[in-house]
């Protein structure tokens, strides 16, 4: 490697360094850090750590080159070092090229400059390095652009309880609209899904929170197709962590009951014609008794 090369690669990486300690600066004492257009404000708020400690960790990823390039300078063979240390920039830089593109559909015009540095700094240790890196950055793109980044919630967007049903229990005097959200390992969903049985009054849509085996439902006829990320994404949004839960349709809007035992109280006063009810409080549809199981890793 040339003296003036290294000798540049050092005063820049020095400059670089200061110029991130200076946005760090400007965060601490005036609340953001400089940048020329909004697209920073979108990539930071973005990001899992606040911006001052992203600068900070860039401050000393530049500090850690302008060491390296020292050492080097005055000691043959640690170039290899300096070359990995760069090449290692250029690739983590290239991931935050990729999620401004692919992502954020935006670019934050800091974040450029940052990375037009560690281009330049890779270009004086020769045109190998800079191949190198490139060829890195063009495959991290490439995969970039093959992968979808929409979080489970965004993709059931649009999505309705009807997407999530297993199969559908018709009776013969249709008069209301149920939607029972359950678990195939929760026993007070068994008891339930057993109560349901000779209804004449209501219509029955079976919404399990996951996958589950065809045995359970036996004479119904499956849809292959339905989604339960649905009918837990569902009771999230409502606030509840337990199940069975039935929803039931009106021309009134929704009525939401938690609880085998309330469950069934309201299915028997409401599907069965003169069926006598359990015990429990029909006015409290949200009352949840000892009759329901916990959503959590378990199911």
């Amino acid at each position: 490697m040339k003296h003036r090369s290294l000798q540049a690669l050092i005063y820049l990486s020095l400059l670089t360094c200061v110029i991130i300690i200076a946005q760090a600066l400007l965060i601490i004492f005036k609340g953001e850090a400089f940048c020329v257009n909004e697209g920073c404000k979108i990539v930071e708020a973005l990001t899992l750590i606040p911006p001052f400690y992203f600068n900070l960790l860039g401050a000393v990823y530049f500090l850690a080159v302008f060491c390296t390039a020292l050492i080097t300078k005055q000691r043959s063979g640690t170039e290899p070092l300096l070359r990995i240390v760069l090449i290692s920039g250029l690739a983590a830089d290239g991931i935050l090229l990729g999620y401004q593109i692919f992502v954020a559909n935006v670019f934050c015009s800091y974040c450029l400059v940052v990375f037009l540095l560690i281009v330049i700094l890779n270009i004086l240790m020769g045109f190998r390095q800079l191949a190198l890196g490139l060829a890195i950055i063009v495959v991290q793109l490439f995969m970039f652009s093959l992968l979808r980044f929409e979080a489970a919630e965004d993709q059931l967007r649009g999505l309705t309880l009807d997407k999530g049903t297993y199969a559908v229990r018709r009776c013969s005097e249709t008069i209301k609209q149920l939607y029972l959200i359950f678990s195939e390992d929760c026993p007070h969903c068994y008891k339930v899904i057993e109560a349901l049985e000779g209804c004449t009054r209501c219509e029955f849509h079976f919404n399990p929170i996951k996958k589950i085996s065809a045995d359970l439902l036996p004479g119904l006829s499956p849809n292959d197709k339905y989604i339960p990320q649905i009918n837990a994404a569902a009771l999230k949004m409502l606030g509840i962590d337990t199940v069975p839960v039935l929803i039931a349709r009106d021309h009134d809007g929704l009525t939401f009951i938690e609880g085998e035992r309330n469950i069934i109280n309201y299915i028997q006063n409401t599907c069965f014609q003169e069926m006598p009810s359990l015990d429990g409080n029909p006015e409290d549809p949200f009352e949840i008794e000892d009759g329901a199981c916990s959503i959590n890793e378990n199911y």
